[in-house]
């Protein structure tokens, strides 16, 4: 497969992808900080996010795989007001066997509206379109509003990775799912 670039924005019915710029870490950091003990349940990066320079670097670093045709990474915002609400990327890109794996997390006060379906629906669809034939998403089992979206979305249980990752300091679970061009309706 040809190592092709997603676009820089994508849009639904009521969002928008954004490529992240470095003008977004403060309001990144901003909102690591006001929901990290929500994300630290279940997510190992958040402790590690200290200071906005944290943010610039992730950013900077996620920007430099982006041009290495390695990774992607979009801020979700509302398309109404354009209030950024979380983060959603692709990553751990295999271009010889067409697969990659979607990551995401939205701010507290945005879940359960649907909007994180929203956008791992959109960029699914991008991903397919840039050529991916399979689609992995890994969560942490206890994390049911995060396992809830791969399971509407039509993806399969692929299995579960014992003690897979290192969260505040025990290891858990990550349950499996994927999604292949051809499961799409």
């Amino acid at each position: 497969m040809e190592k092709r670039y997603l676009p820089e924005l994508i849009t639904s019915s009521r969002i928008k992808l954004k490529k992240h710029t470095v003008d977004l870490a403060q309001k990144m950091f901003d909102y690591v900080e006001e929901d990290k003990e929500r994300l630290s349940r279940f997510l190992p990066w958040p402790p590690f996010i200290k200071t906005v320079q944290d943010e610039i670097d992730f950013i900077k670093g996620r920007l430099e795989s982006w041009e290495q045709h390695q990774s992607s990474d979009y801020g979700i915002y509302r398309l109404e007001d354009d209030e950024y609400m979380g983060n959603i990327g692709s990553f751990s890109y295999n271009w010889e066997n067409e697969s990659c794996e979607i990551g995401y997390w939205i701010l507290g006060k945005f879940e359960g509206k649907g909007y994180m379906s929203e956008a791992v629906s959109a960029l699914e669809q991008a991903l397919f379109e840039a050529g991916f034939n399979r689609i992995v998403i890994r969560f942490d089992p206890e994390n049911n509003k995060s396992g809830s979206i791969p399971r509407r979305l039509g993806y399969l249980h692929d299995g579960v990775l014992r003690e897979a990752i290192k969260v505040n300091g025990s290891f858990h679970n990550l349950e499996v799912y994927s999604k292949l061009k051809s499961d799409k309706k």
